[in-house]
C-alpha cells in the first residue's frame, strides 16, 4: 500500500514525462520493425528530449543547465546508438539467407554414397549428411535411359532442393558415372 501512496505523490507532470519516454521507446523498437526510414526514431528522440526535460525541476537555473548537459549528452548517445543499430538491421535484411533450405544454394559438398538422377544418394554439405539426387542437364533431359551417377568423394555443388532432397552438380571436372582418378 505504501508504494500506491507514494505513487499518488508523484506529481502530474513526472507521470507525463515517464509516458513520453516510454513512447520514445516504443517509437523507436517501431522503427526497427519497419522500414520507416528512420522518422518514427526521430520523433522518439524527440519525446525523449521532453520526456527528460520534464523529470527535471525547471525552476532552479543551476539545475537546468545541468539538466540540458545530461539530456544532450543521453539523446547523442542513444540517438548514435539507435542510428547503428537501424543500419545493421536495415543492412540484414538485404543480406541473402545464411540458413536453412535458402542458405543451402551455392554449398559445397562431397558425395558419400552414389547420387543419380532418379536413384537418390547421400552427400556431405554445411556439416550435415543430405539426402540428394543429382541435376539434369536441360540438353540431357531426353537421356532417361542412360542413369547418370556421381560417384563417391566427388565435390559436389547443390543447386536446389526438392521434396527434401539437394539437388547437386559435380563441381569438379571428372565426367558423370565415373569414380575419381
Amino acid at each position: 500500500m505504501s508504494l500506491l501512496a507514494y505513487a499518488f505523490q508523484v506529481p502530474l507532470v513526472e507521470w507525463f514525462g515517464i509516458a513520453l519516454l516510454l513512447l520514445a521507446s516504443v517509437l523507436v523498437v517501431l522503427d526497427l520493425k519497419v522500414s520507416g526510414h528512420g522518422l518514427p526514431t526521430v520523433g522518439g528522440i524527440a519525446l525523449l528530449i521532453l520526456g527528460i526535460l520534464m523529470l527535471f525541476d525547471p525552476t532552479n537555473s543551476y539545475y537546468l543547465a545541468a539538466s540540458l548537459v545530461a539530456v544532450v549528452t543521453v539523446v547523442i548517445i542513444v540517438g548514435m546508438v539507435f542510428a547503428g543499430g537501424l543500419s545493421a538491421a536495415s543492412a540484414s535484411k538485404r543480406r541473402p539467407a545464411k540458413t536453412g533450405i535458402e542458405g543451402m544454394i551455392g554449398q559445397a559438398g562431397v558425395v558419400r554414397e552414389p547420387v543419380g538422377t532418379s536413384l537418390p544418394g547421400w552427400v556431405f554439405v554445411h556439416g550435415e549428411r543430405w539426402q540428394a539426387i543429382a541435376a539434369v542437364a536441360p540438353e540431357d533431359a531426353h537421356e532417361q535411359d542412360h542413369q547418370q551417377t556421381i560417384g563417391v568423394g566427388r565435390r559436389v555443388q547443390v543447386v536446389g532442393v526438392r521434396e527434401g532432397q539437394v539437388v547437386v552438380s559435380p563441381s569438379d571436372p571428372a565426367p558423370l558415372g565415373q569414380e575419381p582418378g
